[in-house]
């Protein structure tokens, strides 16, 4: 038998001997291993929740060395990765939550936001769509405004417009929605639009620090000044990110002498 021949015959045996290993790796996790990394897994969600990315990170870490084939795990970790702006690694992750258990619509969503935040908007559209036609899926309304998000990034206003609608008529109090349909409508400088969207999401979500910086950037643009000063300093209030604060003070800073001039 010549090597080549060999060579052809062993790699079938390799790849059955690497599911096998895969299968038992998973199998042999016993019931402490899974109540340590079930009690990991919640504290790196509790991470997850205030923001702290490392330190979830580190946790999940560790729970993923107990359960490497727990699907949560892998699909935390990916957020985790979403959060430090390292989209690229998230990826990978929601791929191997979804390879674990391929009816998880939450980790193929959470792909396509990575996709998204790649600017690889057709596999993100491709994801969102997905989510979609999973009829048991209990948040629609998430991957459609998803998709007004990818529209949006797109510069396709129009179908952004539809989408966030149709999230909205699904379920109307979903402040990110309203949100991005003012986003829509300040680029088609549709004005009035837009301050209602902005306005209805910060009704819905009066924390959403982000919506009230850019209802104030539409009042800016207006020159409603004391309208703009109010939500420049909600933005600043409930944000917890030192760079969008700082971001904020700047534009604040930019109109204070024009605020003035409407007080006298």
């Amino acid at each position: 038998m010549s090597s080549t021949q060999k060579t052809h015959n062993l790699i079938p045996t390799l790849s059955l001997i690497l599911i096998v290993f895969l299968v038992w790796g998973c199998q042999s996790v016993n019931q402490v291993q899974k109540k340590q990394a079930e009690s990991l897994k919640n504290l790196g969600e509790a991470y997850l929740r205030q923001g702290d990315f490392n330190s979830a990170l580190r946790t999940l870490f560790e729970a993923q060395g107990l359960a490497p084939c727990d699907p949560y795990i892998q699909n935390d970790m990916g957020l985790a990765y979403l959060g430090k702006k390292r989209s690229d690694l998230a990826i990978d992750h929601f791929k191997k939550a979804i390879k674990i258990k391929p009816q998880y619509p939450n980790a193929i969503n959470n792909l396509g936001i990575a996709y998204l935040e790649n600017k690889n908007y057709l596999k993100a559209i491709q994801c969102f769509n997905e989510t979609l036609n999973d009829l048991i899926y209990a948040t629609p309304h998430i991957p459609l405004a998803n998709l007004g998000r990818t529209y949006l990034a797109m510069n396709d206003y129009d179908k952004a417009i539809s989408y966030y609608k149709r999230s909205i008529d699904m379920f109307y109090e979903f402040a990110i929605a309203h949100r991005g349909l003012g986003q829509a409508y300040a680029a088609k400088k549709r004005y009035a639009n837009a301050i209602s969207s902005f306005k209805e999401s910060v009704r819905l979500a009066p924390r959403f620090a982000e919506a009230h910086y850019e209802l104030a950037q539409i009042y800016v643009r207006q020159q409603k000044y004391p309208k703009a000063v109010q939500h420049y300093h909600q933005a600043i209030r409930y944000s917890s990110n030192v760079n969008f604060k700082r971001k904020v003070q700047t534009a604040l800073d930019q109109i204070q002498p024009f605020e003035m001039d409407y007080q006298f």
